[in-house]
């Protein structure tokens, strides 16, 4: 059995890399060079941390209402490359600055709700995915039976978000029921990455990478059950976090998650420019409820102290090597780590990550050997997808669903014999992870094989790619993806920083320490 698996998997190799030349070719010239096409950003504003801005604000050196025009600004530049954002609040929210900016310069004492310490995020404009609830907002998850849903409540992390009295400006496009890393719907269309728009921009909170990236807004809030946080995080060269489970509350978001799913795999959290955004709006986003679940979260983390791992490849079917710079990259954070706090970075070679794929699918079915949830989804939760009627449909250009949807719900309803047996290995995955890092490891780990592949390549020669940040779903632990600069492609590259579960704040410093020594995020535009 597996010398016909590698064999199937050297076989593909060789097909996608034969298929490789000739895709790069045929677009290269149907769109020609569509790198740094965007218009360049001439205002600082939008190049500075929101906490620093926030300060700013309360300090009035700069008000609101310019903050906010000024990312409004930006996003209506930005929208007709990227095709970005779905639903848009931007009177309002100019009208929110302005409150604000008229209590600030009353004179008068601030109201209570309003203090630093409960609104750390006054004035300061973020953005949503669509799949998460905003009253009056859409919630269809670029799915066609919910076209027209409009949310009638909001979800509570948005909430905390509103209450931290930071102003949202929009939500943005995800993929067809947030189950794929390219983020294209039949209703909204397809999101390009804004240092080359041949590219993708990741999924399913895609959109929220790309209007953070394109400094549309300073923050957005993503979700990620398989990656969909960081994923973007990556092709978009920003910084993404997977918290532990039960940290950030998960409701208010479609397709509804079950109990496992909340318990093990699914995520909501930051997705920023800079790293010292992340554990201050983490925080925020967790609410005064779980902030007690993030262990030491504002204890200063000595990283010298901390014991380094890393893992340069996944040895598993189907999924493809990391590239050449993407190595390279990672080795540089390795050789800055031991060089800079004299320590030894330990490589590991973990043979349970061969069966990364069936360690996630297992996770998410529970155990079960099959599961119709997301054809029910698909139908707004009222009956089942055909996967093979719709299959047909879409050959025939009659279908409204994108083929990794219609895949996704053939795959799922096929009975898998072995997934009882996988769900427990992947607890037993889970302890033994958990005693390796203990309480103060890190480990370092590829986000993704290789930078942004161009649209439509996910489908033919990334299946199952997403698996790089799928498998720490899988385990439940926290993890944080950093940008490392640009490939020679001017692409971004980046890593993954994994510690025990609840020991968030160990990959939060870790962030701010390779953001300082690789640079971080790298405009996709050019700055005036």
């Amino acid at each position: 059995m597996d010398k016909t698996l590698k064999f199937i998997t050297f076989l593909l190799g060789l097909i996608r890399s034969f298929l490789s030349i000739w895709i790069h070719l045929g677009f290269r010239l149907i769109y020609g060079n569509q790198k740094f096409k965007l218009p360049s950003i001439k205002n600082q504003i939008l190049l500075q941390p929101a906490t620093v801005v926030a300060k700013r604000i309360r300090q009035r050196q700069i008000t609101a209402y310019e903050v906010v025009f000024a990312y409004i600004d930006r996003i209506k530049s930005i929208q007709p490359f990227l095709n970005v954002y779905v639903d848009e609040r931007f009177e309002q929210a100019l009208n929110e600055a302005r409150e604000i900016d008229e209590i600030l310069d009353n004179g008068e004492p601030l109201p209570a709700k309003w203090n630093e310490e409960k609104a750390p995020f006054l004035g300061i404009p973020f953005a949503i995915k669509e799949s998460m609830q905003y009253r009056g907002f859409h919630n269809s998850t670029g799915i066609a039976a919910r076209k027209n849903f409009i949310s009638t409540e909001t979800a509570t992390s948005v909430e905390n978000m509103l209450k931290a009295g930071a102003i949202l400006l929009c939500n943005t496009n995800v993929s067809e029921g947030c189950m794929w890393f390219e983020s294209r719907n039949s209703l909204y269309g397809t999101t390009n990455n804004p240092y080359d728009l041949t590219r993708i921009v990741g999924g399913s909170s895609g959109g929220a990478g790309c209007i953070v990236s394109a400094a549309g807004v300073p923050f957005a809030v993503g979700a990620d059950i398989g990656g969909s946080i960081r994923l973007p995080s990556f092709m978009n060269g920003i910084f993404g976090h997977k918290t532990s489970p039960d940290i950030v509350p998960n409701d208010g978001q479609y397709p509804p998650h079950k109990d496992h799913h909340q318990k093990y795999l699914l995520a909501t959290g930051p997705m920023c420019r800079y790293a010292c955004d992340l554990q201050p709006m983490l925080k925020v986003l967790a609410g005064p409820e779980n902030i007690d679940r993030l262990l030491d979260i504002d204890t200063p983390v000595n990283l010298g102290k901390l014991r380094y791992f890393y893992i340069d490849e996944i040895d598993a079917y189907f999924v493809n090597k990391v590239d050449r710079e993407q190595k390279l990259a990672h080795r540089q954070v390795v050789e800055h780590l031991e060089n800079k706090y004299k320590i030894h970075v330990i490589r590991l070679r973990l043979n349970r990550l061969r069966y990364a794929v069936s360690l996630w699918s297992a996770m998410m079915v529970d155990g079960q050997l099959s599961s119709r949830d997301f054809s029910l989804s698909l139908c707004n939760n009222t009956s089942y997808v055909n996967g093979y009627h719709e299959l047909l449909k879409k050959f025939l250009f009659r279908s409204t669903h994108t083929l990794p949807s219609i895949g996704l719900v053939i795959l799922e309803a096929l009975p898998n014999k072995y997934n009882r047996r996988f769900h427990r290995l992947a607890h037993k995955f889970f302890d033994e992870i958990q005693v390796l890092l203990g309480d103060d490891g890190v480990l370092l780990f590829p986000t993704f094989p290789q930078s942004a592949p161009v649209h439509v390549w996910p489908l033919l020669m990334n299946t199952f790619d997403y698996i790089y940040c799928g498998i720490i779903n899988a385990l439940g632990l926290p993890s944080t993806q950093c940008p490392l600069g640009l490939d020679s492609k001017q692409l971004p590259l980046g890593i993954q920083c994994i510690a025990g579960r609840g020991h968030d704040q160990l990959t939060l410093a870790v962030a701010q320490e390779i953001e300082q020594a690789m640079g971080g995020w790298v405009s996709p535009s050019r700055i005036n």
